[in-house]
């Protein structure tokens, strides 16, 4: 994509065809969800979604949930547990690869995405005739740099 907000017509475009053929109401609430998604550069969370909303407009946590539910399932977002009590979301690149790589600090929370061909091409390689694999997340939990020379 040449730019986010190229990226984010794409996606409004994707999801609209999706509530289509869902069969479902096509809302100004839940383009304004996808749009304000696309303002934000990294992870998130619904409340902190719902805040920075209902600072423009009055959408209910309900349906900022919901919307997110179908966001998901229409692969434009992903849903992390980073091992806290919090559940993060990410908006998922539009025409790119689906396999995600995460380093995640189990003493500061942080977390750093990473690629990696050769695991991505291992585990593509991996062939099975009971299951065939599309997309994969990957998370590696263990302590940051920064973490462990703060301990010594």
């Amino acid at each position: 994509m040449k730019n986010i907000e190229d990226e984010k017509k794409v996606a409004i475009e994707r999801f609209n065809l999706f509530i289509k053929q869902k069969k479902m109401r096509q809302t100004s609430e839940r383009v304004f969800i996808l749009d304000k998604i696309y303002t934000i550069s990294s992870f998130f969370d619904a409340q902190t979604l719902y805040e920075q909303i209902n600072q423009e407009m009055h959408i209910s946590l309900a349906t900022i949930y919901s919307t997110l539910n179908l966001l998901q399932e229409c692969n434009l977002i992903i849903r992390h547990n980073f091992n806290t009590n919090n559940i993060k979301y990410e908006k998922l690149p539009i025409g790119k690869a689906t396999n995600y790589y995460y380093r995640v600090c189990v003493k500061c929370n942080t977390v750093k995405a990473f690629a990696d061909s050769k695991l991505s091409r291992s585990i593509s390689l991996r062939k099975s005739n009971a299951f065939s694999t599309f997309n994969h997340t990957l998370y590696l939990y263990g302590i940051c740099k920064k973490c462990k020379e703060n301990n010594q």
